[in-house]
């Protein structure tokens, strides 16, 4: 019977912790989503490589978001240099970010061809099919445009929520609704968000989850500070409230 997984790459604050990387996450085996700082390297702590990806997403391009790409192309293009990967992301930036990955590669002057990708710039409240998966696309409350994703398992039939980086918007609630994973930041923790800083903390987080009405919800670019102040007061929220760890692979 098939399945439906997603394996927590990265689970950190954009400062990564040694051991950890900042978050990024694989679906399924071969769906990327956000490309940490060496998430080529970290995919291999865990029985992945870059070859088996399909597609990326990336949630909006602040580096600690798409830092590890030229790796990813990098060990591609070593290994396999027919491999196709769709890299999916904000259709104001993606282009720019894979572009400049290029160039950083040198990919001209070395004599070598270039990464086989094909980018798709995305828009809010648009749909896009990639392999199994149905995906929509939702804005977010940051400091530059992102997207939210809602992925849907037409095989299984299970869906994943991935928030990005956002700060609180009580849409979310019907944006998410009745997902059977979702994976929602709280970068700021414990603490009181000023209203413009698009992060939110884990108050936000379970408020979100528990008027969603969703299966589970995992904490994600989270402060490894206090971790288990965080995680009890997500509980007390919304019960279902967990907190991953590198590596970990949860069957939705």
């Amino acid at each position: 019977m098939p399945q439906t997984t997603l394996t927590f790459i990265g689970t950190d604050t954009y400062m990564p912790q040694p051991g950890n990387d900042t978050t990024s996450s694989i679906l399924n085996d071969h769906i990327l989503v956000d490309c940490g700082w060496n998430v080529a390297i970290n995919m291999t702590r865990f029985g992945y490589t870059p070859l088996e990806l399909d597609y990326l997403f990336i949630t909006h391009c602040h580096p600690d978001h798409y830092l590890g790409l030229a790796g990813v192309l990098l060990y591609m293009y070593l290994w396999d240099h027919d491999k196709m990967l769709k890299i999916a992301g904000p259709a104001e930036d993606i282009e720019r970010i894979v572009a400049q990955a290029k160039v950083y590669l040198d990919w001209e002057k070395l004599g070598w061809w270039p990464p086989n990708v094909e980018v798709v710039g995305l828009a809010p409240d648009t749909e896009f099919t990639a392999g199994e998966f149905t995906v929509s696309t939702a804005h977010t409350s940051h400091a530059i445009v992102g997207l939210a994703y809602r992925f849907s398992d037409s095989r299984t039939g299970r869906q994943i929520g991935i928030s990005g980086d956002t700060g609180y918007l009580p849409a979310w609630a019907e944006y998410f609704h009745g997902v059977d994973l979702l994976v929602y930041e709280a970068t700021l923790g414990l603490e009181d968000p000023p209203s413009d800083v698009g992060h939110s903390n884990v108050y936000q987080a379970g408020t979100i989850a528990r008027d969603a009405g969703v299966g589970r919800l995992y904490l994600a670019h989270t402060p490894p500070r206090d971790k288990t102040g965080i995680l009890a007061a997500g509980r007390e929220i919304f019960p279902q409230t967990y907190w991953p760890d590198p590596g970990e692979q949860v069957v939705v």
